[in-house]
């Protein structure tokens, strides 16, 4: 029969729906779900209680916000004392969420507090005032006079209150030196200027020149520099008369409030890297030279700044080619300060630190045209341990806001040691160094101490954070014996692992730890070599896949301590090594120096030994498909070098499965929490297709 009308339509042909990866994870990323939301201490505070019985903590907490791809942070307050300590409970205040705040600085009494956020238009900052209860002043930062602040724990860390409180000295980014004019912009009157509301030409301002940045993570950013907020006026100042050519940063007040301290890196440096004129990254590189300085105060005033200082700045570390983290003993009498001298020396990125003091009486002549008097050495390089378990050596970045022990020479301090983190006592007469943390198989730091009161975190990688304190009584604070730190359990409610969702409750409770001594495959032979294994507690019939993450730098380490991806990934079933191979920190000098030079020989063949070392102990089965999760930001690895190396492998004709994720906005850590959790449950999905 015959069509009549419009010929009927062929439907297009159906286009297959993409397939959705990773495929088959609801689980699992249920589970990482359960995990990301387990909160981590990141800073506290100790003040004086107001009945003089103990001491009032504040405890800074985050956790992860994967919908806002954020980390969350809020504090909570509580008092410690004896009655708390033979309670073994806690009272804690709500949780106050943090929203916006980019600073957070309590004053040393904790009746005052500095907040800072972000500005908008022309106000880069936005300063709060805050007395115990209300705020009392509130200013607008203008861009002219310093951009965003920093506080990234290295150029800035808070900020630091003079003794009666009344400055409080921050880092913010220096204004820019100079501006280009208003490009095609109304054009200016007969007398010069320009009518103010009439109609004109839309105009611009250029970039002008180009300035050098400290690399990864200050990315764009100026150079830090110091500003006083002055508490009575309420009015925020430049200082003056700082070293030329050089980044400014980790203020700290004289006793007396006549000086500020502060470290100074030069932006090129004949100690690191003679006729090479760059601005060589900072992050994690501590061979980069630095010092410590000082300027009278007050500044005399001129021209709305707190006034250029007669004199140039005083260089108190000369004799060192690295000098940072100044602290003030409570008497006021002396100057302590860290160095990472041997890191200069030497070139490596990270090394063996070493703990210094200067007589502040010394110092302060020299501000008046006198000599600095040097440095003197309290804890000098430990080359290699004394034994298995001896003091290795100093392996920290900062000192506490406040390290000592009231009216004493004993000096608190969070290191590595091996392993494991530690919170140890330095005998400032004798330099002597004694672990006041237990030796329990957990990492253990220090957060915060007042009035002989010491409030540390204990972690491992069944338990994300477990607050303990302890409290010395006048008779042993001068000298505290070993007996004297008995540490007590500070259960915080709804952060312990009674509170957690049931599943992550479950699998932690089967994550246990062991560490392998292992012989080094090849010379030198005569340092150490240790492997970190997590593994189930369950004695499961049958060996369980096995994946070993040596940890990058190379000059850093893996620490027995909770890591949440680890964690997770003994959870799904599999033992993790985390491998610290000759060359990683915590171990001694000869262990870092062994490595420049045998770097791709003496590593890999680490990687192998510990394998082994944990297959001879639990088993394991691995293939060798190649999965890259890369940051397209990331400066320490650039994504060029990566397509490099994944294209030459494509090549080849037997080449194995290769996988390549790019996250568009992150840099070399993959930290942000969205990309975190992607990174993560992807790897879960690799090795459960592969393992």
């Amino acid at each position: 029969m015959a069509q009549s009308g419009a010929a009927m339509a062929t439907p297009p042909p159906q286009q297959p729906k993409p397939r959705e990866e990773p495929a088959g994870m609801e689980e699992e990323a249920r589970l990482l779900e359960a995990f990301a939301s387990l909160p981590a201490v990141s800073r506290a505070w100790a003040f004086p209680a107001a009945t003089h019985d103990g001491v009032r903590v504040t405890v800074q907490l985050q956790q992860r916000n994967l919908a806002a791809n954020a980390q969350r942070k809020y504090l909570t307050s509580f008092l410690v004392n004896e009655a708390v300590l033979e309670a073994g409970a806690l009272d804690p205040s709500p949780p106050a969420e943090q929203a916006g705040v980019l600073l957070y600085a309590p004053s040393p009494s904790g009746r005052h507090l500095l907040v800072v956020r972000a500005g908008s238009g022309d106000s880069s900052a936005v300063l709060e005032l805050w007395d115990q209860c209300r705020v009392v002043a509130e200013r607008h930062v203008p861009q002219a006079l310093h951009g965003a602040v920093y506080n990234d724990g290295w150029f800035g860390q808070g900020a630091s209150w003079s003794h009666d409180e009344s400055l409080v000295a921050y880092v913010a980014e220096a204004p820019p030196p100079a501006k280009t004019p208003e490009w095609c912009a109304a054009a200016a009157g007969p007398d010069g200027k320009k009518a103010e509301g009439a109609a004109a030409p839309k105009g611009w301002r250029g970039q002008g020149e180009w300035s050098e940045d400290w690399g990864e993570l200050n990315t764009g950013k100026k150079p830090p520099t110091l500003f006083v907020l002055d508490w009575g006026a309420a009015a925020v100042r430049r200082v003056q008369g700082l070293p030329q050519d050089a980044s400014c940063g980790q203020p700290v007040w004289a006793p007396q409030g006549d000086a500020l301290v502060f470290v100074s890196w030069q932006h090129q440096s004949e100690l690191a890297s003679p006729n090479f004129p760059q601005r060589l990254g900072l992050v994690h590189c501590f061979n980069r030279p630095c010092s410590l300085h000082a300027l009278p105060w007050p500044q005399p005033a001129a021209d709305g700044d707190l006034g250029a200082a007669a004199d140039a700045p005083t260089c108190l570390t000369a004799p060192l080619a690295s000098a940072f983290s100044p602290r003030f003993s409570p008497d006021g009498c002396t100057l302590v300060f860290l160095s990472q001298q041997n890191a200069v020396a030497s070139g490596v990125h990270n090394a063996t630190a070493t703990l210094h003091s200067l007589s502040w009486a010394g110092a302060g002549a020299a501000l008046a045209g006198g000599s600095v008097p040097p440095p003197r050495t309290v804890v000098d390089t430990v080359w290699k341990p004394a034994s298995t378990d001896g003091f290795p050596g100093l392996y920290c970045t900062s000192l506490p806001e406040q390290p000592f022990l009231p009216g004493s020479h004993t000096l608190l301090l969070t290191t590595q040691w091996r392993s494991l983190a530690a919170v140890v006592a330095v005998d400032m007469q004798s330099g002597g160094v004694s672990r006041v943390s237990p030796a329990n198989g957990a990492s253990w730091s220090l957060l915060a101490s007042h009035g002989g009161w010491v409030v540390a975190c204990e972690s491992r990688p069944s338990q994300p954070f477990a607050l303990f304190a302890a409290h010395l009584p006048a008779a042993e604070q001068a000298a505290p014996t070993a007996q004297a730190w008995g540490w007590s359990s500070l259960p915080l409610p709804d952060a312990d692992a009674g509170s957690f969702p049931p599943a992550v409750r479950q699998q932690l409770q089967d994550v246990a730890v062991t560490v392998l001594q292992v012989a080094p495959p090849t010379p030198p032979t005569d340092v150490a070599l240790e492997t970190v294994v997590l593994h189930s507690s369950a004695q499961a019939a049958g060996p369980r896949p096995t994946i070993i993450t040596p940890h990058g730098g190379p000059h850093t380490a893996y620490l027995a301590q909770y890591f949440m991806p680890l964690s997770y990934l003994v959870a799904l079933g599999y033992n993790v090594v985390l491998l610290n191979y000759r060359g990683s920190t915590g171990f001694g000098e000869a262990s870092i120096q062994s490595l420049p030079g045998k770097i791709g020989a003496s590593d890999v063949a680490d990687c192998l030994a510990s394998l082994q070392a944990a297959v001879d102990a639990g088993g394991s089965r691995v293939r060798a498909p190649l999965f890259f999760m890369l940051g397209a930001k990331d400066r320490r690895v650039p994504l060029d070098d990566a397509k490099q190396y994944i294209n030459a492998l494509r090549r080849r004709k037997d080449a194995p499965e290769t996988r390549v994720i790019v996250f568009p906005e992150d840099s070399h850590a993959l930290d942000k929490p969205q990309t975190e959790f992607e990174q993560w449950l992807n790897a879960a999905w690799w090795c459960k297709r592969f393992v």
